[in-house]
């Protein structure tokens, strides 16, 4: 068996633009490579703002950071 290796596509930062402006999901460009990014949608922040707020309550007066 041979193991096939695809090709990285490599963007310039105009291109990775160019393809984010138009696209309804957010990427990150690193390092010429466009990658779909977790999360960013207004439920999402919902949900990781309530996380937030209710460990740093929960840790309050504890000697932890959230």
């Amino acid at each position: 068996m041979i193991l096939q290796v695809e090709a990285k596509q490599i963007y310039t930062l105009e291109e990775y633009l160019d393809f984010e402006v138009n696209s309804s999901e957010r990427h990150e460009y690193i390092n010429g490579e466009i990658r779909l990014m977790t999360g960013g949608t207004p439920n999402h922040n919902q949900i990781a703002g309530n996380l937030y707020a209710t460990l740093n309550f929960a840790l309050k007066r504890q000697p932890y950071r959230v």
